[in-house]
């Protein structure tokens, strides 16, 4: 049947993390990219966990939380979403009840049926993201495909976005007819890729699509 893959505004959201392993560290690396609060829970907690902490507060950022203790399920009060990846399955099962039962979006590692959301294999540049699934049946198969993708996607298209996200309010305003408004849209996106400098763009040059200032296709 399929998940239906939501993207989800998690910035400033609050997460579990119960286990502090290196497939937590995983975790923790994967969502720090999308700048939610996090708090990770275990008895141990692997360095590689602790050298996330000290980047981020390198960078004066307090994301990620870090509590060397046992872990218990009130520390799931107030959760926005739970991942669930310590070596005991009695845990990680009682985590997943609980979660299920107070409609908490939770993931536990390696355990498809006890999962409520899949971590997609996921490629990110700034505002452009894309993120694959296999309803957690084939990981392999996702990287594989995020591996083929990489490869094509062209160089900054990250940037390219950003930009053009900066002056599509402005062409929305100022194109009220549809049609048009795509089409300039679309020649705004293929002029970047041609490009190709999307670091040396600007909005002006973008402007010059909708002021009337150019007037040839990119197509």
């Amino acid at each position: 049947m399929g998940y239906f893959p939501f993207f989800m505004e998690i910035a400033g959201k609050q997460g579990v993390i119960a286990g502090g392993g290196k497939v937590a560290a995983r975790k923790v690396e994967k969502l720090l990219a999308f700048h939610p609060v996090l708090t990770v829970i275990a008895p141990k907690i692997e360095a590689c966990m602790w050298e996330q902490r000290r980047h981020l507060e390198a960078h004066r950022e307090t994301l990620l939380h870090i509590c060397e203790r046992p872990f218990a399920l009130s520390d799931l009060y107030g959760a926005d979403f739970v991942i669930a990846a310590t070596d005991d399955t009695e845990v990680n099962s009682s985590i997943s009840d609980y979660c299920k039962e107070n409609k908490i979006p939770v993931n536990v590692v390696d355990d498809k049926e006890k999962c409520t959301f899949f971590f997609p294999a996921l490629i990110k540049q700034g505002a452009f993201t894309v993120g694959i699934s296999t309803d957690g049946k084939s990981p392999i198969a996702a990287s594989w495909a995020k591996n083929c993708m990489e490869q094509v996607l062209p160089e900054g298209m990250g940037e390219i976005i950003d930009l053009l996200g900066q002056v599509r309010p402005e062409v929305m305003e100022a194109i009220p007819d549809e049609a048009k408004r795509k089409e300039v849209l679309t020649q705004m996106f293929y002029y970047c890729l041609e490009k190709n400098r999307t670091v040396t763009l600007t909005i002006e040059e973008l402007r010059s699509f909708y002021t009337g200032s150019r007037s040839e296709s990119f197509f």
